[in-house]
């Protein structure tokens, strides 16, 4: 089987579109905004899986939801009908300690200099979560809550108070990819052919149904009775 490239156009601090407040034109990061470039960053490589992972620095410039889904779902919707085979996966946004408006209230936070990113509170993001969710349905994708499984855990959070440790991302990451492995049996392929080739069974791998049979070759070959 070949292997496919994989390509990464994450841009740090980018926002849905031009329409979110913490936007601005010329700013590397929210500049050029998602629904500028999807179509070159994304469809123009035509993938077989497209992963698009938005909101959280949305939320965090309060950027009203109608106006967030509404682009989302401009993108979502014209990349399925660019990619009507591939696996669309929409991940939620991250839980970040600023959606908790009481611990960001406090000094050690309110020293911090965050310009239009400093909305607190978990409205905003909860309802995208929902939102995106919905959406995901709507084009027969792969919906990936992230929120509720980070939620609560700032030790995976980086001293920024913004982004995960690698602790963080690797946890993020595994629970991307459990959520498409179980979902895509194209990924157990290459085990599935290994085990035909090497006529893999409990039999002779030390499965459950084997365990008498290997337990009393164990106790015969040392000498142990039956």
């Amino acid at each position: 089987m070949r292997e496919r490239a994989r390509f990464n156009n994450a841009i740090p601090a980018n926002v849905i579109s031009p329409d979110a407040p913490g936007y601005e034109q010329g700013r590397f990061g929210t500049w050029p905004s998602a629904i500028e470039r999807y179509e070159r960053d994304m469809i123009a490589y035509k993938p077989d899986m497209v992963v698009y992972a938005y909101g959280l620095n949305d939320s965090r410039c309060g950027h009203a939801v109608e106006s967030f889904i509404g682009a989302y779902r401009r993108i979502v919707h014209r990349t399925r009908e660019a990619l009507p085979d591939a696996l669309i996966v929409l991940v939620g946004p991250y839980w970040n300690l600023q959606y908790d408006a009481e611990t960001w209230a406090t000094p050690k936070y309110r020293n911090w200099i965050f310009g239009k990113f400093d909305r607190a509170g978990d409205d905003l993001v909860t309802a995208y979560n929902r939102e995106i969710a919905a959406l995901t349905d709507e084009v027969g994708g792969l919906f990936v809550d992230v929120y509720a499984m980070l939620e609560g855990a700032p030790w995976l959070i980086n001293a920024d108070a913004c982004h995960f440790n690698d602790v963080g991302q690797t946890i993020i990451g595994h629970r991307v990819f459990c959520e498409v492995a179980t979902r895509c049996s194209f990924l157990a392929t290459k085990s599935r052919t290994i085990e035909e080739k090497l006529h893999l069974t409990t039999r002779n791998t030390g499965g459950t149904e084997a365990l008498a049979e290997v337990v009393n070759n164990c106790r015969k070959s040392e000498g142990w009775a039956a």
